[in-house]
């Protein structure tokens, strides 16, 4: 019994037994200053609610709820498509330094990948990720093949569902494509597998030179401040921390309507509850809401804008158009043609009020055949025979 409580408290996360040390530290001395000196676990339920009610912090807390300033307007959010194509406008991404071309390439593979703010990046090794060709489409991806540890995996036996990979796109976004120009700019010696895959910026490096990075290991606190430097650079108006590249890998999937559970897979979630923070609508998602409420289309702004019905029938021997004009809050009642309503088109049918829309109706119909004249009949003669047939 004794082996197996020890090895359940080997599994433990280092950082998760530090914390909660620390938070039993902290009930110890706010009890002691309100006069317990018990343990946490021998206190009732009830005596212990009352202790923590009566405590100064408890009353802010809900003072804080009162005033409404509980709404995180200091949380990390994602980044949007528009944003992140700025991002590459202004040079923070992209390949024309060694900064950019490291923020790029960071960026890129924790997006795909999943990764948790620097905890991941910092553990990574060059022969973790490699390069390789799909046999079936004929194209290079890369695959994150080894997995260090993580905040919910140990990196000993808890394996992924699969390795998750990247594709090579061919435009400015292609992972593959800075992979390899961040691999032509490392030393010769830090492209073994076991050498740190972030390195350093060599400042004192000859004009010219072609090897951008040293051979040292980028810093974490560097590691932390990628995405913070590029946002405030950029001139992004939001709180961006490198927690945002992993809630624009999760939302984008969320909002791409991709399977729940392949989602936890590749971020590596235990528990899919855990993925409805990352579900919040996005500010393309509240326009459209915004634009269902108020009945207004998408793309039209303007309330005085002129709208036109354009109803066209046409067959091969006649073409026969009907144009009509609305406005906005207009009831327009059409009248079809009785040949129309012969054949089944909208029978029956009235179209009340249309705005925002432009139709064009092209209805064939099949020429009627007039009857067929009736072809006069030839007067029947009827011819008698004069001669007498009868014998005297």
């Amino acid at each position: 019994m004794a082996s197996l409580q020890k090895y359940i408290l080997t599994q433990r996360p280092e950082n998760t037994v530090k914390k909660r040390e620390y938070d039993l530290h902290v009930w110890k001395r706010l009890f002691l200053k309100l006069g317990e000196a018990r343990k946490l676990e021998e206190i009732p339920a009830d005596e212990l609610n009352i202790l923590i009610y009566k405590e100064e912090r408890w009353r802010i807390k809900q003072l804080v709820f009162q005033e409404a300033k509980r709404n995180r307007p200091h949380a990390a959010r994602e980044l949007s498509n528009t944003e992140e194509d700025l991002l590459f406008l202004t040079g923070e991404f992209g390949a024309e330094n060694p900064e950019a071309l490291r923020r790029t390439v960071w960026w890129l593979l924790a997006l795909h990948f999943g990764f948790r703010a620097r905890d991941e990046s910092r553990k990574l090794k060059w022969g973790d990720i490699v390069l390789q060709t799909d046999n079936e489409m004929g194209k290079e991806f890369l695959i994150w093949k080894s997995e260090r540890g993580s905040k919910t995996r140990r990196g000993n036996g808890d394996k992924r569902a699969f390795n998750p990979t990247t594709q090579a796109t061919n435009n400015e976004l292609c992972p593959v494509f800075y992979y390899k120009e961040f691999k032509s700019h490392r030393p010769e010696e830090m492209n073994s597998a076991d050498s740190p895959f972030y390195l350093a910026i060599n400042y004192r490096r000859r004009p010219g030179s072609n090897v951008w990075y040293m051979r040292a290991l980028l810093g974490k606190n560097e590691i932390d401040k990628l995405m913070k430097t590029a946002a405030q650079s950029a001139g992004l108006l939001g709180n961006f921390t490198n927690h945002t590249v992993r809630k624009t890998c999760l939302s984008r999937l969320m909002h791409a309507e991709v399977p729940v559970n392949y989602v936890a897979q590749l971020s590596a979630h235990r528990n899919l509850k855990s993925l409805d923070s990352f579900q919040a609508a996005s500010a393309d998602h509240q326009r459209k809401m915004s634009f269902s409420l108020s009945r207004s289309g998408q793309e039209s702004t303007q309330t005085s804008t002129k709208k036109s019905l354009i109803l066209s029938r046409s067959s091969q021997e006649s073409t026969q158009t009907s144009t009509v004009s609305v406005h906005e809050n207009t009831t327009l009642l059409v009248n079809l043609p009785k040949d129309v309503s012969k054949s089944g088109v909208f029978s029956g049918a009235c179209i009340g009020k249309i705005e925002g829309c432009t139709f064009t109706f092209n209805i064939a119909c099949e020429k009627e055949e007039s009857p067929k004249s009736a072809k006069p009949k030839k007067r029947r003669i009827i011819i008698s025979d004069d001669s007498d047939s009868d014998s005297d």
